[in-house]
């Protein structure tokens, strides 16, 4: 079991983890998971985790120690390999937030974090106030992605546009022209003439005998 508790004596939050091995019956003494060495006077919020078969517990957070007002707070991450006997140091995993901003009443941002983990590593889901909306003067609630995994923790990269592929026009292939054979003029022979009839001679008239 993870939690965010108050320790004894202590203003400030701390996310401790303990466990047991025989049905509930007794459970190990709290071992905190936040590495921070001014953890006293810091808060260290919403503790979240899950567990994967094959024994990875994957555990974010909120942290304020990085901010000078102890209000703005970070994602923060870390791991056990060794069913929760030992923790990996904290890797920070977000830009700072004002978590007093958002809506409804500019007080404080819900509870909304989740973290859901497989065989190699955690995906997480949480609310922060990142973006400054112009129209009314304040950064906004949204919920944003991150993955973590063991050996290799870090902000979720900007995803990178897959290019468009840009069409190729197809060359269209070049019609060689198939030569149109040229007609060969045959001669039409001429007719042999009919040879004519053998003109008869015309008889000519005789002279009337003068006077």
């Amino acid at each position: 079991m993870l939690a965010t508790v108050r320790e004894t004596g202590q203003i400030s939050t701390e996310v401790v983890f303990v466990h047991n091995k025989e049905g509930g019956l007794t459970f190990s003494a709290p071992l905190r998971i936040n590495d921070d060495t001014n953890h006293q006077s810091k808060w260290h919020w919403f503790g979240t985790f899950s567990v994967v078969p094959k024994g990875l517990q994957n555990t974010v957070w909120y942290d304020t120690r990085n901010a000078a007002n102890n209000r703005d707070s970070q994602l923060f991450y870390s791991n056990s390999t060794d069913a929760g006997v030992t923790w990996s140091a904290n890797v920070v995993m977000s830009n700072s937030f004002d978590p007093s901003q958002g809506y409804p009443n500019q007080d404080k941002i819900g509870d909304y974090i989740t973290i859901v983990s497989d065989e190699t590593g955690g995906n997480v889901a949480y609310s922060a106030t990142f973006n400054f909306n112009p129209n009314n003067g304040q950064h906004e609630e949204d919920v944003y992605y991150v993955r973590v995994f063991p050996g290799g923790q870090g902000p979720s990269p900007t995803p990178t546009a897959t290019p468009t592929a840009t069409a190729t026009s197809t060359p269209t292939p070049t019609v060689t022209p198939t030569a149109t054979p040229t007609a060969t003029a045959t001669s039409t022979p001429r007719p042999t003439p009919t040879p004519r009839d053998t003109p008869a001679p015309r008889v000519r008239p005789t002279p009337r005998p003068r006077p």
